[in-house]
């Protein structure tokens, strides 16, 4: 355990201690990973290349959207898989497990070109450097990771007592109701869950964010901006300290997010993993 948590945490700590370099450091071949004079330098640098005010509220914006329809969409699709006994149920929940584990780069382009003269009807529109291709996979459960979200809520719901519907049925209610009133609830601390992850891994995507969205100001995209010249040439060793500077501001909100509800996270996952 310990192993693991050091191969977790080290390369955190080791971005941490590099962005409180000095440029004095920098030239010190004594100098190698725990700064001798601490210093907030690179983070200024950090915050100005990174277009922090303008990228932290579209990459929020951004994550917190798409979040929600993932956990709209992944909650509906999990419900389907895990409660109802239809023909074909199971080739289905087969997609979903090929559409997680086929890599996106065999699909990227095939995606790009289908968004970038996007059809309806008569007119050809050009989705990219837009949310809506973001939404729209979202919406479709082909969003990042979208087919772990699918299965944790599938297995959530399998989970669940059948007498909860039954009793809901017998009290007059339909199948809407049931799952609004009944299941939803009986489900939250995995729907928090995946709210979480949705968030987390769309808050640092770089795979469809830097595709669809090659000029607006995200953090996915605003870091490989952030760079230090020495006249006109880029210094690599100082803009690699930046880039350490700027992936910890990143990192802040998505700590601040998971220390207030970590609880729902591990009550979730050992439930699961308690069922299976």
């Amino acid at each position: 355990i310990f192993g693991l948590a050091f191969i977790i945490l080290e390369p955190i700590a080791t971005k941490v201690l590099l962005s409180f370099m000095s440029p004095e450091d920098l030239l010190d071949s004594t100098v190698q990973l725990i700064p001798r004079n601490f210093s907030v330098h690179f983070y200024k640098v950090a915050i100005e290349t990174l277009y922090l005010p303008d990228s932290f509220i579209n990459t929020l914006i951004m994550s917190l959207s798409i979040s929600v329809i993932q956990v709209i969409s992944c909650t509906m699709i999990g419900y389907g898989l895990g409660r109802f006994r239809f023909k074909g149920r199971m080739l289905a929940f087969a997609f979903v497990i090929v559409a997680l584990i086929i890599p996106y780069q065999i699909i990227s382009i095939s995606q790009y070109l289908g968004f970038a003269n996007f059809r309806i009807g008569p007119w050809v529109l050009n989705l990219t450097d837009s949310f809506v291709p973001l939404f729209i996979l979202a919406f479709t459960g082909l969003g990042v990771k979208e087919g772990l979200y699918i299965y944790l809520m599938k297995e959530t719901f399998e989970t669940l007592p059948k007498d909860l519907e039954d009793a809901s049925y017998i009290d007059g209610a339909g199948t809407l109701k049931t799952f609004i009133q009944i299941m939803i609830p009986n489900a939250k601390s995995m729907i928090i869950t995946v709210f979480l992850f949705s968030f987390c891994w769309q808050w640092t995507d770089t795979s469809y964010s830097t595709l669809y969205l090659v000029d607006r100001k995200i953090f996915a995209n605003a870091i490989y901006n952030v760079s230090v010249r020495i006249g006109v040439s880029v210094d690599d060793t100082s803009t690699f300290i930046a880039r350490c500077a700027a992936s910890v501001l990143i990192m802040i909100p998505l700590i601040i997010l998971f220390t207030f509800c970590q609880k729902y996270f591990v009550k979730s996952i050992s439930r699961t993993g308690l069922a299976n």
